[in-house]
């Protein structure tokens, strides 16, 4: 059972982000017939494997995050912004290789997150955090108003658009969720 998004302190939202992502990998936790599940690739940890496919491909399963504090006020520092309390929740509750959010393993799992890095967003104070399906455009968290992070809306951007000079970025961005919380559930809890 989730729990009510009005309850904002951080062990309410870590609640509601680690069963969000527990129902969503759940939802999908199907092994075929041929042996095939969405949640398998290889060189799973074997911290991480639930089963061997073959010798190759495994079963990879949820496993708490190492992700702490210090590691996100670094990250911060790196990016040279702050980050909207769901986010930092969300990028330490689990070690997973989810397919539409930069994956986090268990030895380094903010180097994917650190490769979204883009210095023409950041310094906008857009926070990059995620590829749409095609891997066209990038999805980011307008930090601008954290102070009423339920105002930190998402937008995408053609990441083509990053390449031009000259292009105005803001006018590029397109509205997606009013916050993180929303495209989370939309996400990962297919709420509509």
């Amino acid at each position: 059972m989730l729990l009510p998004k009005e309850e904002g302190n951080i062990i309410n939202i870590r609640l509601y982000i680690k069963n969000g992502f527990r129902a969503y990998y759940d939802r999908y936790y199907h092994i075929s017939d041929e042996g095939f599940c969405r949640w398998m690739r290889p060189d799973v940890p074997d911290e991480m494997k639930v089963m061997d496919i073959d010798g190759e491909w495994s079963v990879w399963k949820l496993i708490p995050s190492q992700v702490t504090e210090q590691d996100i006020q670094g990250l911060e520092k790196e990016f040279g912004l702050k980050f909207p309390q769901w986010y930092k929740v969300f990028i330490s509750t689990y070690a997973h290789y989810f397919d539409h959010i930069p994956e986090q393993d268990l030895h380094n799992p903010l180097d994917n997150i650190r490769d979204m890095y883009n210095p023409s967003l950041c310094h906008l104070g857009y926070l990059p955090f995620c590829w749409d399906a095609e891997y066209g455009h990038i999805f980011c968290i307008d930090v601008n108003h954290l102070e009423d992070e339920e105002s930190c809306a998402i937008y995408a951007i053609d990441h083509d658009i990053l390449f031009n000079e000259g292009v105005d970025i803001q006018a590029s961005l397109e509205y997606l969720y009013p916050n993180f919380n929303a495209y989370f559930d939309h996400t990962f809890l297919e709420i509509k």
